[in-house]
């Protein structure tokens, strides 16, 4: 019975120490936040629009009263643009004696601009005797539509902060959880990028 007793004992010891240890251990580990970029391309938010693209020839010269030359073209489609931080511009303290990490972060910008192909529809068009709108006319009038319309997500003060707001949430969320998995606590103290 005496040996039931020290082998329960023994077994209840080495359990003990070795969380001991293992708690030991994970406050010595340091963080590890590669991940930050992932985190950073989670964090982008994506705006759709409803553009139109649009172009207008006026007729010309002395057959203008036949209106040769005259076109017009008007395209209604969606359109989506991503708005996030750049994260290879993000930079990450090591952790102070207080748990505090510093962190870098870049002001949110247009990171990419799609056309919904989907919602495009045939172009209506207006033109004047023996003229008509070409391809390249449309195409060209698609890409004018497409850089106002990143012009415009580039100049959305609110939109560029909210995107901000989003990668800082995911970002000390995720330093949080990494700091949770090796027993510490982090608090991140922001800094904008200079």
């Amino acid at each position: 019975m005496k040996k039931v007793y020290k082998t329960i004992f023994a077994v209840v010891f080495a359990i003990c120490c070795t969380g001991c240890v293992d708690r030991q251990m994970k406050k010595t580990e340091s963080p590890d936040f590669s991940g930050i970029s992932s985190v950073c391309q989670l964090a982008t938010l994506k705006c759709y629009y409803h553009n139109v693209a649009k172009a207008e020839t006026e007729a010309n010269g002395f057959l203008k009263w036949l209106g040769v030359g005259y076109k017009k073209m008007w395209m209604e489609y969606d359109g989506t643009v991503e708005l996030g931080i750049d994260a290879s511009r993000v930079k990450v303290g090591e952790p102070d004696t207080d748990g505090k990490i510093q962190i870098v972060i870049p002001d949110a910008q247009v990171m990419s601009s799609d056309v919904v192909i989907e919602s495009m529809g045939e172009p209506l068009i207006e033109t004047g005797f023996m003229t008509e709108v070409t391809k390249e006319e449309e195409t060209e009038a698609l890409a004018k539509a497409q850089s106002d319309m990143v012009e415009s997500a580039k100049n959305d003060e609110t939109m560029l902060k909210q995107a901000k707001e989003r990668a800082k949430k995911l970002i000390e969320g995720y330093i949080k959880n990494v700091g949770e998995l090796i027993g510490e606590e982090y608090t991140v103290v922001w800094e904008n990028e200079k």
